[in-house]
């Protein structure tokens, strides 16, 4: 018989085995895998299945980012691959966002920056590197609530992925400044009147969680008459619990928000910034007491106290010192500059000069810490009641710290204090406590208004109850009491505003405790968080702005710093060579025209004697002018186009005070002079 077809057997056993081979292929998508593994005896063994994976949104199995109305959340995203071998993932959001939409990753800590396309391979399910972890910013402009589909692709590990059709790369998320987001985010438009969160209201919470608007105008103080109506508002944070905590100088929920509010720089600029407020007391010795000053009733202590319980002058108190920089080496204060410098030592506690073991070694602050805080100018206008006379509302209060009075009993008084200060580290005002109030469970907060005084007792202790800023200790403020020069204004254990804290505390008295407060830089940036404690804000430096300059103060002068007399400057510059740019016409000796010394203003170059190197910078050394005479707000200025400010505005200034040895004793003309710190340029 004649064969029709006349095929090998082994050719159709190897068509065979083609055919399977390109439907195997053919088939496979991207959810499929095969592995071939060649055992010992030559075998071919094919496992064939699907590649999957996981999306979790804040912990929670989803695929969806749900932003409500005019709200901004952070979202934390995870892609995990849920396969027990190394496959390959990208990650997306599906379909376009709405106009006033925004959305992108933010970077920080633990957070992965976006893949691309093409994907990235993560680790068989279970071993190091199974996951990719995201911080994803939603910022809602609308005015309904919206929602972002995410999705993710998987394929093989060798294998480039690409987007589905209509589905897009998240892009890193826009760089808002913090005082931006927070103005954006974390504000009411109530009047805060109206707004008594344990009283009236049904819904505290939600509401509780944001700054309030406080309008000054018409209780502004004599310091800030020239101000608009804009720079007058303040934002703060009311109630028991609200939402403001900070993770700042490495303290993870450590600090608080007071608000948000205009502050002059020093220099005349002024700019809305964010006010924090240490969470806990400086750890000092035992029960953390420390004293605001407590130098001698006997002369060489610099700024010389009338009595053995210290100096009501914040400019040369003791506790400044502590605080804040180039008072390492002073000879007038205790523990000087170690909290600034995150260092241990001694501090200020009790009269006459007592001191204290402090260590802030684990709590000063850090060098990132410090480059956020900027200069500013702290008003230091005195409180004039007394229990006498105790109707002083937080307006009212609120109007005295920026006005020039100093002291309001005659007699009382012999030190001439200055009406304000610039620095970086400072305390709370009582205005900034009493505002703080969401009033009571049986008084509206209006009422609280009344008197800080009352707080004390009767209803009005609810306004000190639902006040997060009351630490049922007392606390030391910034603001002097104008009745005498050793008085300062504290928060109560009980509650209430007191003037019954001398500046050196008697031993066995009621005794304060410290809590920093500090203004970050206008150009500081938000990362993330929403304030509470569990997610607290966190706020960084813009690595593209270099807005540090040369910190300058005196070391040396003459007793005769009038009429010829030498003195020294140091320059020191961590940030670049800016010190080294500052020349002869750098430097002007100034002044104003103030009581019993005349019209003094002028603007005279000094005559530079001598330049030498020193770590960072450079000493200078000049001869003061003859035939002027030097009064107790005179000052040296630095004037140079190579100075610049962090908009990079040139030819900024920045004055080193000059203090005369008569000062205390209202003799402003002097011909004595000391010199003290000069100020960073920010």
């Amino acid at each position: 018989m004649k064969r029709l077809f006349k095929i090998s057997v082994s050719k159709v056993y190897i068509a065979y085995l083609l055919l399977l081979t390109v439907f195997v292929i053919g088939t496979y998508s991207s959810y499929a895998y095969f592995t071939v593994n060649k055992e010992k005896k030559n075998a071919i063994k094919m496992i064939t299945g699907n590649l999957v994976g996981e999306l979790k949104v804040d912990g929670e199995v989803n695929d969806k980012l749900v932003v409500g109305a005019s709200e901004t959340k952070i979202f934390e995203v995870e892609v995990v691959n849920k396969n027990n071998r190394q496959a390959r993932f990208n990650f997306y959001y599906k379909g376009s966002l709405s106009n006033n939409v925004e959305a992108g990753y933010v970077s920080g800590d633990g957070y992965n920056p976006m893949v691309k396309e093409t994907g990235v391979n993560l680790t068989a399910n279970g071993s190091l590197g199974y996951f990719l972890k995201y911080q994803i910013k939603v910022k809602n402009n609308t005015s309904g609530s919206i929602t972002i589909p995410i999705g993710y692709s998987v394929g093989l590990d060798y294998n480039d992925l690409s987007l589905p059709s209509n589905c897009y790369l998240f892009e890193e998320a826009k760089s808002n400044t913090a005082v931006e987001a927070l103005l954006a985010d974390y504000t009411n438009d109530e009047s805060v009147q109206d707004y008594d969160i344990n009283y009236t209201k049904t819904d505290p919470t939600a509401k509780e969680n944001k700054m309030y608007v406080f309008n000054h105008e018409s209780n502004k103080g004599t310091q800030q008459s020239d101000w608009s109506s804009d720079e007058l508002k303040s934002y703060r944070y009311i109630g028991t619990t609200p939402n403001n905590y900070v993770t700042f100088n490495n303290e993870t929920a450590g600090w608080r928000i007071i608000g948000i509010e205009t502050v002059d720089n020093g220099t005349g600029t002024k700019e809305k910034r964010i006010k924090l407020v240490r969470k806990d007391p400086l750890p000092v010795g035992e029960n953390n007491y420390l004293s605001w000053d407590n130098k001698g009733d006997s002369p060489g202590f610099g700024g010389v106290a009338v009595t053995s319980n210290g100096s009501n002058d914040w400019t040369d108190a003791r506790l400044m010192m502590v605080l804040n920089p180039n008072y390492e080496d002073d000879p007038h204060a205790i523990g000087g500059s170690i909290y600034w410098n995150r260092q241990n030592g001694k501090c200020p506690k009790g009269n006459n000069n007592g001191t204290a073991v402090c260590d802030f070694s684990e709590v000063g602050l850090l060098p990132e810490a410090q480059a956020m805080i900027g200069n500013a100018k702290w008003f230091l206008g005195g409180i004039g009641v007394s229990f006498e006379n105790p109707e002083k509302n937080y307006d009212e209060i609120y109007q005295n710290e920026r006005g020039e009075e100093t002291c309001t009993t005659t007699g009382e008084c012999t030190q001439i204090k200055k009406t304000n200060w610039t620095g970086r580290v400072g305390l709370m005002y009582p205005s900034d406590y009493g505002y703080a109030t969401s009033g009571g469970d049986n008084i509206i907060r209006s009422s609280c208004s009344t008197s800080l005084w009352n707080w004390f007792s009767g209803e009005s202790t609810e306004c000190a109850k639902n006040n997060w800023m009351q630490e049922k200790k007392d606390q030391w403020l910034i603001t002097p009491f104008a009745s005498n020069d050793s008085y300062v204004s504290i928060i109560s254990y009980e509650g209430g505003l007191s003037e019954d804290a001398s500046a050196g505390m008697y031993t066995g008295a009621p005794s304060e405790i410290a809590r920093p407060v500090v203004y970050l830089k206008a150009s500081v940036l938000y990362q993330s968080g929403d304030g509470s404690e569990s997610n607290p804000f966190v706020f960084v430096n813009d690595p593209n702005i270099d807005n540090e300059g040369p910190v300058c103060k005196f070391t040396e002068h003459s007793d005769n710093f009038y009429d010829g007399g030498t003195f020294s400057i140091e320059c020191t510059d961590n940030s670049g060579s800016l010190a080294n740019d500052l020349t002869t016409d750098s430097f002007h000796l100034g002044g104003e025209s103030i009581t019993n010394c005349g019209a003094i203003n002028y603007d005279i170059s000094l005559s530079l004697t001598k330049t030498e190197d020193i770590s960072n910078g450079k000493r200078y050394t000049f001869t003061s002018p003859s035939g002027y005479e030097v009064c107790y707000d005179n000052y040296i200025e630095l004037k140079s186009d190579a100075i610049k400010d962090k908009f990079g505005n040139s030819n900024q200034t920045s004055k080193l005070e000059i203090t005369t040895s008569n000062e205390k004793n209202k003799d402003p003309c002097s011909r004595c002079a000391v010199g003290s710190e000069g100020e960073k340029f920010d």
